[in-house]
């Protein structure tokens, strides 16, 4: 009876470590997936300026996070060369033009469809012009400044068989930095608000063979006009303001 009773004893202990231990769950790390874009951007005020020319962007889509798996992430950078017109200043070359969006989005009703999905979330824009140089116009010359923006937006997605993608947003708020100190060293740089602007893109996926996909699009963007503030005995705005983007994504495959 006594050998029975140890050989019990050795058993257990033996197998003590496979109940002991539990498996930790695998932690998948979150999937990242990288595009690059070409195409061309067309911004104006109009009766007062525009600003036209290519711009290139890289763009990245982050998801499966393990603590929100439906939430995903995305960002996109755009550096455009421009050519600035007037019809009161001249016009300019080489202007540079740098954009950025940053958003988180969520299923704004569960879980996708087999047919469509619709995601909200939020989203930061920043902006900046770099119009520093000279134009004439008439005999007379012109100083250019820098310009920048900063705006939190509300994006809204719909997407529809995995081919078609429409995002709209609303402006929640915005500044706008004219630094018009670059200009005259009498001159302050002027923040303007922004509350009233929206957009709207259309896009579609076109998948490839090994697994890629090109992603043509067109985007809109509107802006009403800002505040007014007081400076040098002048009052300045931020006029209201159009931009047309267009043009493909090249999405790669994840690794």
């Amino acid at each position: 009876m006594q050998h029975k009773f140890l050989f019990f004893l050795v058993a257990a202990a033996m197998a003590w470590p496979s109940w002991s231990q539990t498996p930790e769950p695998q932690v998948q790390p979150p999937h990242i997936r990288w595009g690059i874009s070409a195409g061309a951007n067309r911004y104006s005020e109009p009766g007062l300026m525009q600003l036209k020319g290519p711009e290139l962007g890289v763009h990245a889509r982050l998801s499966q996070w393990a603590a929100l798996p439906n939430a995903y992430a995305e960002a996109d950078i755009l550096l455009g060369q421009q050519i600035y017109t007037s019809k009161s200043s001249g016009s300019m070359r080489g202007v540079a033009n740098l954009e950025t969006r940053w958003r988180v989005m969520l299923p704004l009703f569960g879980a996708s469809t087999d047919r469509a999905n619709i995601d909200a979330g939020l989203a930061v824009h920043t902006l900046w012009n770099d119009l520093r140089g000279t134009s004439t116009f008439q005999g007379v010359t012109y100083g250019g400044y820098q310009r920048s923006a900063a705006q939190l937006w509300l994006p809204v997605r719909w997407q529809i068989d995995d081919v078609w993608t429409l995002d709209a947003g609303w402006l929640i708020y915005g500044q706008h930095t004219s630094m018009l100190s670059e200009v005259n060293t009498r001159y302050q740089d002027v923040v303007n608000t922004q509350r009233k602007g929206q957009y709207a893109q259309v896009a579609m996926n076109v998948t490839l063979n090994n697994g890629d996909a090109l992603k043509p699009f067109v985007r809109y963007t509107s802006l009403a006009d800002s505040n007014s503030v007081a400076m040098g005995g002048k009052s300045w705005m931020e006029p209201q303001s159009q931009r047309w983007q267009l043009g493909v994504v090249w999405e790669f495959a994840a690794p």
